[in-house]
């Protein structure tokens, strides 16, 4: 298993490409929640990284399986890139363990030196090398990386002030 995808977290694997239009064929782990919220993202680690993916079509076949698309992936040649990954659920409630404890960054603003105000920590997901806090805007959801070196946090005023690369925001922003 990648050490981006926590055990804890996965919950189904690509077994196989099913069709001509990016569809795949999944085995649901024991641990699937017994719904999927298709509006959240899901994580497929690709180069060591924990990706969000979102269902553009999910078909339940048996208890175990079922047939998915996942939005801009509706290829037979990307789909065959994620065949035999597992696939992540996201976790948390917006804390973060540290050696002094549980680290509360819930309902704090987000702001970034370029983009401007992003949004507010809704939650956070501690997927291992790639932790994330989720955002929500008035719009969508937001996934940036939690990395301190991209990041200066005040407590006080409650605000998150980042240094994001250019372009990493579009990356969740659905259309």
């Amino acid at each position: 298993m990648n050490p981006a995808i926590n055990k804890g977290l996965h919950f189904a694997d690509v077994v196989k490409t099913f069709g001509a239009h990016g569809e795949l064929l999944i085995r649901l782990r024991h641990e699937a929640p017994e719904e999927i919220n298709l509006s959240e993202p899901v994580f497929i680690a690709i180069d060591g990284y924990a990706v969000p993916f979102y269902f553009k079509q999910f078909d339940a076949r048996s208890n175990h399986r079922a047939l998915v698309v996942f939005d801009d992936m509706e290829t037979m040649e990307l789909a065959q890139e994620l065949v035999g990954k597992a696939i992540a659920r996201k976790t948390g409630n917006g804390a973060r363990r540290t050696g002094n404890g549980t680290l509360s960054l819930l309902h704090y603003n987000v702001v970034d030196e370029l983009a401007g105000e992003i949004g507010v920590v809704a939650g956070f997901i501690d997927i291992p090398g790639n932790p994330c806090l989720q955002l929500n805007d008035d719009a969508q959801e937001i996934l940036i990386p939690f990395r301190e070196e991209m990041m200066t946090i005040d407590h006080r005023k409650k605000i998150i002030t980042t240094n994001l690369p250019e372009g990493l925001l579009d990356l969740n922003r659905k259309p």
